[in-house]
């Protein structure tokens, strides 16, 4: 049986914050922890997560200084005492019976370096909408999919892989200011890991609101470049259309945005 840590980073929305951390605690398995890495929250946040460490024993929490979501949960991953790692978002939450599917599944199929899941999102108006991913064939699939589509075919809220695995490929890049659930994903795949969609029914409910939208579009596309340089083709031309193509879809989310602001 793999023994597993949920993997929270923290930075204030402490009303979502207790939320995710209940659907975290209140999971059905065995061997499993809840690692809180708190990057700085207002002390109302730190007091409550303090008040809530010495209410549960699977709860550990970690304080640091404002360093931002990268360095969070690389922290975290060196911090973390379990063989896998789920990530949770501080505003999203788990539903009920995740962790023992998700570790079921590494049980049957040990050939796996990380899962992903399918989400439902809750809107702001309560309503709720399943979101489900597709699987690949290879990774070199994956990747074009991931560079060139305007949507992600992934969310990082919910997966879950190896600690060992993840400190060899030296987990998360520190240096990224946004987007680096995405350079991760593109990590693995092209260190030729194994990675599984679990397919059915969600495994997350992703809370959408205003504060889950990228606030900082522009500083996106520059850091997009960056990952089709690292991840893309190497024949600089294709790398080029790859950037205009990505680019351009980014830019149209500007604008839409605005419009809507209007």
């Amino acid at each position: 049986m793999y023994s597993v840590t949920i993997l929270i980073a923290s930075y204030n929305r402490l009303d979502f914050l207790k939320e995710a951390v209940h659907s975290a605690l209140t999971q059905n398995y065995p061997d499993f922890e809840v690692l809180v890495i708190d990057d700085g929250s207002s002390e109302k946040t730190r007091s409550w997560l303090c008040h809530a460490e010495s209410k549960n024993k699977q709860l550990r929490v970690i304080f640091q200084e404002h360093k931002g979501v990268a360095a969070t949960r690389a922290n975290g991953v060196k911090a973390a005492s379990k063989d896998l790692i789920l990530i949770l978002d501080s505003d999203d939450r788990l539903l009920p019976g995740t962790l023992g599917k998700i570790a079921g599944e590494f049980e049957l199929q040990p050939e796996i370096d990380l899962l992903y899941v399918n989400i439902c999102h809750l809107l702001p108006n309560g309503k709720i909408w399943n979101r489900s991913y597709p699987s690949f064939k290879s990774n070199r699939m994956m990747t074009w999919v991931t560079l060139l589509f305007p949507r992600l075919p992934f969310k990082h809220s919910g997966t879950t892989y190896r600690r060992k695995t993840a400190l060899e490929l030296n987990t998360y890049d520190k240096s990224l200011p946004c987007k680096v659930d995405i350079d991760f994903f593109l990590k693995y795949m092209k260190n030729g890991k194994d990675l599984y969609l679990l397919k059915g029914q969600p495994m997350v409910l992703f809370r959408v609101h205003s504060q889950s939208l990228s606030r900082d579009r522009i500083l996106g596309t520059k850091v997009w470049s960056l990952l089709i340089d690292r991840y893309g083709p190497k024949n600089p031309f294709l790398r080029f259309f790859i950037k205009i193509f990505k680019i351009g879809f980014e830019l149209l989310k500007i604008v839409y945005v605005n419009v809507r602001k209007e």
